[in-house]
């Protein structure tokens, strides 16, 4: 586990442009040092409140498993296009998008003319263990290594993130137990997001994925050994986060920003892949139930700062979010956002 000096010198060492992304060590929490929880979750508050991005170090999650879950993911994408297409995303938004299948509907980050995202994803929430959805995850056929890398990498992250949870609780000065009824570990409406950006150039104005916040409570993001993610700091401007071995990002989402009444920033980010090589991204969007209640935190509000939200379900948000903020699916947009053909007939 690096010292407290070693952490110093990564800061040092992945400042960017003068700006720094916080690096926060996990290690001691995770092995319940005393006074740990307390340290920790404080400089998580400084993150949520001024920057809305982190990295964490000494999470648990073991390097192997990271690197398998990418060849797992390299892998899928080197199936045929019609193996891939065969898993189109569905009604329940579980399954394939397609290279020019995601548009941003609307954006105050974009700066000209929006175009669809050059990248390809798929989709995928729990379908397995003691509670099963009714709605089943599309795996792809005759790859069961595939559909075993990611479940374990479902797993570990959702595990992971469960164990934050006190983190974000002690950090918004609620008690320590505040979030831990609200995230069933089988109910839950976590996403695993697993994306590829080609090498190829991009016209301008241009993304991988476009400029965007997230909708999540939380998102970890796990990344090949490709740069690509860009940050808009709080000056004003768009930095590359710099590649840490072995730790994850973590970033805070819309619904976290609504629940504590904006205390918490959702930072916005987009991904532009210059490196001339395949980037694979695998984002875990960790949200509560669908029943869930989103109502102002009793921390973060008072007589001199009401909610600025009504309260909403989980569920109803994760919808509207979506549909506010995304045109998806089996179909190919246009420069202008406006549907050509479906992806079936563009294969």
């Amino acid at each position: 586990m690096p010292t407290l000096q070693h952490k110093r010198q990564l800061q040092a060492a992945y400042t960017v442009a003068g700006e720094e992304i916080p690096i926060i060590d996990l290690g001691p929490y995770l092995s319940d040092r005393p006074g740990a929880a307390e340290t920790t979750a404080a400089e998580m508050r400084e993150a949520l409140e001024h920057i809305g991005f982190f990295f964490i170090i000494n999470h648990g999650i073991a390097t192997a498993l990271r690197e398998r879950t990418v060849a797992a993911t390299a892998r899928f994408y080197a199936l045929p296009l019609e193996a891939r297409m065969a898993l189109k995303i569905n009604r329940a938004g579980l399954g394939y998008i397609p290279s020019k299948g995601e548009f941003g509907k609307h954006s105050r980050y974009y700066t000209g003319t929006k175009k669809p995202d050059l990248s390809e994803a798929f989709l995928l929430q729990r379908d397995w263990g003691a509670r099963r959805p009714r709605t089943r995850n599309q795996w792809p056929a005759d790859e069961p290594e595939f559909q075993a890398a990611m479940r374990d990498f479902f797993d570990a992250t959702e595990d992971l993130s469960l164990r934050m949870l006190p983190l974000y609780a002690r950090a918004l000065e609620l008690a320590p137990d505040f979030f831990s009824d609200k995230f069933p570990r089988e109910r839950c409406l976590n996403v695993l997001r697993v994306s590829h950006m080609p090498p190829d150039p991009l016209d301008d104005n241009q993304f991988n994925i476009c400029p965007h916040t997230d909708g999540s409570f939380m998102t970890l993001l796990a990344t090949s050994d490709q740069p690509g993610l860009e940050i808009l700091s709080q000056s004003g401007r768009w930095i590359t986060a710099p590649l840490i071995p072995d730790a994850f990002v973590v970033n805070s989402g819309d619904l976290l920003a609504r629940w504590s009444n904006g205390r918490v920033l959702s930072t916005p980010h987009r991904v532009v892949n210059t490196s001339g090589s395949h980037r694979y991204s695998i984002p875990f969007f960790f949200q509560p139930a669908a029943d869930t209640v989103i109502d102002c935190l009793p921390t973060c509000c008072g007589p001199d700062n009401p909610p600025k939200k009504p309260p909403i379900t989980c569920g109803a948000y994760a919808k509207k979010f979506i549909e506010a903020s995304f045109a998806l699916g089996d179909t190919i947009y246009n420069d202008k956002g406006e549907l050509v053909s479906t992806a079936r007939e563009h294969a």
